[in-house]
C-alpha cells in the first residue's frame, strides 16, 4: 500500500481538526505515527549510508512503516509482540536475540517498557534509531539521554516531513504544521565488532 504524501497528511490534519480533532482521530484509528512518503524515504536514506548488516524494526505494529522501508530498499526485519504476518511475533528482548541486529528502529516505544535500556546494554547493536514526541516523558525514556556510551544526532531531514499523533496545525487557516514526532540515530561510541 503506498503512503500518502505529506501534503495529503497535512490536509487530513486540518480536516480532522475542523471535527473532533486529529488526536481523537489517531487515538480512534490507533494512529502514533503516520508515516508520509517524504518521511519514509528520509528516514530510509538515512539508515541506506550506515551500511546496516541486520537491521531490525522492534514494536512495528502492523508493518506499515517497515514495509514501506523495504520498497526502499532497506532489507528490515519486522517484530512486534502482538505481530501477524510478516511480523514477527516478538518482544524487543527476545528480537535482539534471536536476530542479533547491529541497527535498530522503533517508533513510539512506551515509555514504560523498558525498551531502549534492552537495546543499548545489548552488545551486537551499533545504531538505534528512535522516532519519539518531544517534550518530557511522553515516549522514549531515561535510557535515551543517558550518558552511556553513545551519540546522537537528531534526523531534520526526517524530522520535516514528520506527522505524529501529537501534531497540530496552528490556525488551521494558516495550515502551520507544529510537530512533536522527532526522529533520532544513535551511535555506540566504543563498538567493538
Amino acid at each position: 500500500m503506498p503512503l500518502i504524501t505529506y501534503a495529503e497528511a497535512v490536509a487530513r490534519i486540518a480536516g480532522e481538526e475542523r471535527g473532533a480533532g486529529w488526536l481523537a482521530h489517531c487515538e480512534r484509528e490507533g494512529i502514533f505515527q503516520l508515516p508520509t512518503a517524504e518521511w519514509a524515504d528520509a528516514i530510509a536514506g538515512t539508515i541506506a549510508p550506515i551500511g546496516a548488516e541486520r537491521p531490525l524494526e522492534v514494536g512495528a505494529g502492523s508493518g506499515v512503516f517497515g514495509r514501506a522501508l523495504i520498497e526502499r530498499g532497506v532489507s528490515i526485519r519486522l517484530t512486534d509482540p502482538a505481530g501477524a504476518g510478516d511480523v514477527e511475533p516478538l518482544g524487543v528482548a527476545e528480537a535482539l536475540e534471536r536476530h542479533r541486529p547491529d541497527l535498530v528502529l522503533s517508533c513510539w516505544l512506551p515509555i514504560d517498557l523498558g525498551a531502549e535500556k534492552i537495546i543499548f546494554a545489548h552488545p551486537g547493536v551499533r545504531w538505534y534509531l528512535a522516532v519519539v514526541q518531544t517534550g518530557p516523558r511522553f515516549t522514549g525514556s531515561e535510557a535515551l539521554w543517558a550518558d552511556h556510551g553513545w551519540r546522537s544526532r537528531r534526523i531534520e531531514a526526517a524530522d520535516r516531513w514528520s506527522v505524529s499523533r501529537s501534531d497540530f496545525l496552528s490556525g488551521v487557516d494558516r495550515g502551520e504544521h507544529v510537530h512533536h514526532g522527532a526522529a533520532f540515530v544513535f551511535e555506540r561510541t566504543n563498538y567493538h565488532n
